[in-house]
């Protein structure tokens, strides 16, 4: 993934991501953890005019990637069990966390992002979606 540096208000750095699919749908859902996670990150965000979104959750849209319809009863507990302990992804592992949906508002545009919170074995991006800019 390219990332394009740019300047934020008040000289601190701030990065945005260049593909414009990041956050944007559910299969390309923002990285962070947990609940407290995902409120911390789009406080960071930042509106083309400077100013900081509103949010709000809408809820969740389901997994980010739908089980296989041949996925064994078993495998699909056992996913949903290391996604309740926040057990990292294996290598190659396709992503079925469930995924939220939240509706975030700047002064002129209201944009849907979507987040994932099981993904605690690394930081929250320093790349913002498309329209915004992070506040590091």
């Amino acid at each position: 993934m390219v990332i394009v540096a740019l300047l934020a208000a008040g000289g601190a750095s701030a990065q945005q991501t260049t593909d414009p699919s990041f956050g944007r749908v559910k299969t390309h859902a923002i990285e962070v953890c947990n609940p407290q996670g995902q409120r911390a990150y789009l406080a960071r965000l930042v509106c083309a005019d400077n100013s900081h979104p509103t949010f709000e959750r809408l809820g969740n849209v389901g997994p980010r990637h739908d089980f296989p319809p041949d996925m064994p009863e078993g495998a699909a507990i056992r996913f949903i069990s290391q996604a309740a302990e926040r057990t990292p992804l294996e290598a190659g592992q396709t992503d079925h966390h469930m995924v939220d949906h939240y509706s975030v508002r700047c002064p002129d545009t209201t944009i849907d992002l979507f987040l994932d919170m099981y993904h605690c074995d690394a930081p929250a991006p320093r790349h913002a979606p498309a329209g915004f800019t992070i506040a590091n």
